[in-house]
């Protein structure tokens, strides 16, 4: 497969799989599309948000509010849902930013993707 093909390539995705590979692109998500890969992330993983009596909004840091609105927006949502959603939007990351690829230092003739 051609280089330039490989770094768009995004076949056969798990969850897990999907989560390194978001963090491995080429360029950076804007902020709408970080915080809803965040936000299905802690839904998939940890399921609903908790009640805010136990996990407050942070108001004082708009990042923080906005990462908490974005997790919130998948409250209902099933974990295994949120996954599928999750890898959905990370091959779209992928095809648009492209995974970032080096050429493996033990064979020169082999692409790997940069863990």
């Amino acid at each position: 497969m051609p280089l330039s093909e490989l770094c768009k390539c995004s076949d056969d995705l798990t969850f897990e799989r999907a989560a390194e590979e978001v963090r491995r692109l080429k360029k950076v998500p804007n902020e709408l599309e970080r915080l809803k890969l965040y936000g299905l992330y802690k839904q998939a993983i940890h399921g609903n948000i908790p009640p805010e009596d136990c996990y407050p909004r942070r108001d004082e840091d708009s990042w923080l509010a906005q990462k908490y609105d974005a997790w919130k927006r998948w409250e209902g949502t099933l974990r295994d849902d949120a996954k599928e959603e999750y890898v959905a939007l990370a091959k779209q990351m992928i095809e648009k930013y492209e995974r970032k690829i080096v050429r493996s230092k033990w064979n020169s003739e082999v692409w790997t993707v940069d863990y």
